[in-house]
């Protein structure tokens, strides 16, 4: 990911204010939102966070994907490599790509709510996850450069 790119652990962690997400978490959210998403498109099974150890790996717990986070969570996001989380997002991202792949045209409104635990009642259609990546994926990669230019700017 060219936002990415030349990323140190300072600027990563930088807040643009107190109540704002910094780069690390955001990029770490991506990861786990491809992941979920691949993990649902395949109707459940394998995922880099559980099954592939990530969650272990990185110190947090298996449960979150930084939806609803409260900015303390934010905050106290563990002290990681930049290099770390973006092996994870790469895993999820290489689990994602065959899973968008196996979806076809006739299954496009199938839920899955038997996976969909947290919320059955509100599983989304596959065509609605399909639709979803890019917007997730394009708002914080957004936000990332967005941050990166807001912090270089602030040394000048």
């Amino acid at each position: 990911m060219k936002a990415i790119k030349g990323l140190g652990i300072e600027e990563a962690r930088w807040m643009p204010t107190p109540e704002s997400n910094h780069i690390l978490w955001i990029l770490w959210h991506i990861g786990r939102m491809e992941d979920t998403w691949g993990w649902y498109l395949r109707g459940g099974g394998e995922s880099a966070w559980i099954e592939g150890g990530w969650a272990n790996r990185l110190g947090i717990d298996a449960k979150r994907n930084g939806a609803g986070d409260s900015i303390d969570q934010v905050r106290n996001f563990p002290d990681l490599e930049v290099e770390e989380v973006t092996k994870y997002w790469q895993v999820a991202r290489n689990l994602l790509i065959p899973s968008i792949k196996q979806v076809s045209a006739r299954i496009l409104d199938i839920k899955r709510p038997e996976i969909w635990t947290h919320a059955p009642d509100r599983a989304p259609t596959l065509l609605w996850v399909l639709s979803r990546l890019p917007v997730e994926n394009g708002q914080h990669t957004g936000h990332i450069a967005y941050i990166r230019g807001l912090y270089s700017s602030k040394l000048s």
